[in-house]
């Protein structure tokens, strides 16, 4: 069986409890993940890797805004069109504002999260940004390996006016920056693996996001989501429970990474 390890945006910000916007139980997550490619590296196929990588001045993040009184809005406030028209926040770009009104707009139309303001994380060049270590050294163990064969990196969210939870697309896609639309090169080369293995964080955001997004293109029956290898942003146990439960319906599997053996 042809096996491939999707790894979700496991970097310090995220991973490590002094990271920007550490989620509790990551440390955790990413001890069993190394030890799962060391324990079945010899039949994992190919992996891949995935990077949040930011600006300073982006979207999410609240050093891009302004309420009404001129003042930076504190992080993990939330945004929606009706605050925007009211006035309550503004882009500190003057120039920026209609292209955010209709950010707003497109994001609630689709149904998919509110706007969040973060923690800035995964700042690009930044420590932040890196694999976590014990992650990052089970996957050069494998590459090792097995000569001329390598992990694919990718890297997501450069656009400052979008936000990119899941792997394979922007919550908005920009029609301008081919980068923010469905990856399909990558969905192609996932499509060839008989089984699609997925850890990372956050379940409740980008791991959740991703997921959803694969399962327009691939049966939910080919993912196996590792469920020792991610947790929920704390705050959103409950939405991550039920995105579980549905997936499980409709064919995703969901163990532990002990109790997978890629050998069997």
């Amino acid at each position: 069986m042809n096996n491939a390890l999707l790894l979700i945006d496991m970097q310090n910000d995220f991973c490590t409890p002094e990271g920007s916007l550490y989620i509790p139980g990551a440390v955790e997550n990413c001890a069993n993940t190394a030890r799962f490619i060391q324990t079945n590296g010899a039949y994992i196929h190919s992996i891949y890797a995935t990077f949040d990588s930011h600006c300073a001045y982006h979207i999410a993040h609240a050093v891009f805004w302004r309420d009404a009184n001129g003042n930076i809005p504190p992080d993990f406030t939330e945004i929606t069109y009706d605050d925007y028209t009211r006035g309550k926040f503004r882009p500190v770009d003057p120039d920026a504002e209609k292209r955010v009104e209709k950010y707003l707009q497109e994001l609630e139309a689709r149904g998919r999260h509110t706007l969040i303001l973060w923690p800035p994380h995964c700042l690009m060049g930044s420590y932040g940004m890196m694999m976590e270590k014990r992650v990052w050294e089970a996957g050069h163990a494998w590459e090792l390996s097995r000569p001329m064969l390598k992990a694919d990196f990718i890297i997501k969210s450069l656009n400052a006016y979008t936000e990119h939870y899941s792997v394979l697309q922007s919550e908005v896609p920009d029609p301008d920056d081919p980068s923010t639309h469905m990856n399909f090169s990558l969905i192609n080369r996932l499509k060839k693996a008989d089984r699609i293995i997925i850890a990372g964080e956050a379940l409740s955001h980008c791991v959740g996001q991703t997921i959803r997004d694969l399962t327009a293109y691939i049966p939910p029956s080919s993912l196996t989501l590792l469920s020792d290898c991610t947790t929920p942003v704390a705050g959103f146990e409950k939405h991550a429970k039920l995105f579980v439960e549905d997936m499980e319906k409709r064919g995703m599997r969901c163990i532990t990474s002990t109790e997978l053996n890629l050998a069997d």
